[in-house]
């Protein structure tokens, strides 16, 4: 709408960036007026409006004719005046090359961003690619690409890293959970019973009402881990989940003891009771009980899931693989970087016996790692930041035999 991105405030201000890949005046005006013109009608609390280009504005000189800031300012006046005659705050602010190199000299004290995105041979494409053949060769016979089981060490990496088959995994459950909910939650507003399904006792049905409840808010805070990493919010619902099943486990026993009350001793569990009802009466008294026990059966395995490392190690930032030698620790940690480089996603392939003695570790790595020394520990760790940052995915370092 006008801008690349905008930042909201308390006040109920905002302010707006734009951004042009121009290199001289004329252009920049002509193209900043459009922008400006629709960011102003779509965002109606824009009250700053910034202007990102790459050269710097030519000062008044003694030849004929305005120099380049005259010329901005002389834009940004009439824009700010017709602003305020239409009854709106407005300030227009230019972030010419020289600003954009000071605010990056001051939030990339290590250097490292401006190597990922300035240095023609840091973490390109082709840089990753050339790195992981160097990997397999060092690995050597510990790596066979063409041999491939299936074990849980993808599933572990899958999460770590946040992907798309991890996603996958959590959506699935969800999926299966609200089918479930759907069905128990019908059986709980049935208030009288048909030739098919039993009315829902009145003495539980505040109870499970409440529990249809906790259980749908369960299911979107789950939804929202997805886009976060935050292991408190992933903690916060495994312990929901457990409050949750226990609250259907209650129920569940209500519903066991009310239908044997009404059938007979053992008639829940009963194939025999359950056949003839079915058959001769066309009537099914264990339906509220079978949908309740089919949400705890999709709640478990929900809760099995989360609480595994195939979930929870998409909520941590280290984890340590164990195996005795020759198990494929190696073999795995490749192909799971090759999967992965494959896919889009990035991963960084070590090797413990380089370190040891001088130089320090860090240097180690970043010598291992065929980069520039003057990088640093701060400047390569966030070279590597930059670069999972474009993909939108966790960068992964590996240190094989650590």
């Amino acid at each position: 709408g006008g801008v690349e991105c905008f930042a909201d405030f308390a006040d109920g201000s905002r302010v707006g960036w734009q951004a042009k890949y121009v290199f001289d005046i004329g252009s920049l005006l002509t193209q900043a007026t459009k922008s400006l013109e629709t960011a102003l009608t779509i965002h109606a609390s824009l009250t700053q409006f910034i202007v990102c280009f790459p050269f710097d504005l030519t000062g008044p000189t003694g030849r004929r004719g305005k120099s380049g800031k005259e010329k901005f300012d002389e834009w940004r006046q009439k824009y700010e005046d017709q602003a305020t005659a239409d009854g709106r705050q407005l300030t227009i602010e230019a972030w010419p090359a020289s600003k954009l190199r000071s605010l990056m000299l001051e939030f990339d004290t290590s250097g490292g961003i401006r190597s990922f995105f300035f240095s023609k041979t840091v973490l390109t494409t082709q840089w990753f690619s050339q790195h992981l053949d160097i990997a397999n060769d060092i690995a050597g016979p510990r790596y066979t690409p063409e041999l491939n089981v299936e074990t849980d060490l993808w599933k572990w990496f899958a999460a770590f890293g946040r992907t798309t088959e991890w996603s996958a995994a959590l959506n699935d459950r969800l999926r299966s959970c609200r089918s479930t909910l759907e069905r128990l939650s019908s059986a709980v507003r049935r208030t009288e019973s048909d030739s098919m399904s039993p009315q829902w006792p009145d003495d539980s049905r505040s109870e499970a009402q409440t529990l249809v409840d906790a259980t749908e808010n369960l299911v979107e805070d789950c939804n929202l881990l997805n886009k976060m990493s935050n292991a408190s919010a992933h903690k916060r619902c495994v312990t929901q989940l457990e409050e949750i099943l226990g609250g259907l486990t209650s129920i569940e026993e209500q519903l066991v003891e009310d239908l044997e009350e009404q059938h007979g001793q053992g008639r829940a569990d009963s194939p025999g009771f359950r056949q003839f009802m079915a058959e001769y009466m066309v009537s099914f008294p264990a339906a509220n009980l079978d949908y309740v026990r089919d949400l705890i059966g999709t709640l478990n395995d929900l809760h099995d899931w989360l609480s595994s490392s195939a979930c929870s190690l998409a909520f941590e930032y280290a984890f340590v693989l164990i195996g005795v030698a020759g198990s494929g620790k190696t073999h795995g940690v490749c192909d799971a970087a090759r999967y992965r480089f494959s896919n889009g996603l990035l991963t960084c392939v070590v090797f413990g016996h380089t370190f040891g003695g001088e130089p320090d570790p860090w240097t180690r790595i970043v010598e291992t790692l065929g980069l520039p020394i003057t990088l640093g520990m701060d400047g390569l760790l966030d070279a590597l930041n930059a670069a999972g940052e474009m993909t939108g995915s966790p960068l992964m370092l590996c240190i094989d035999a650590l």
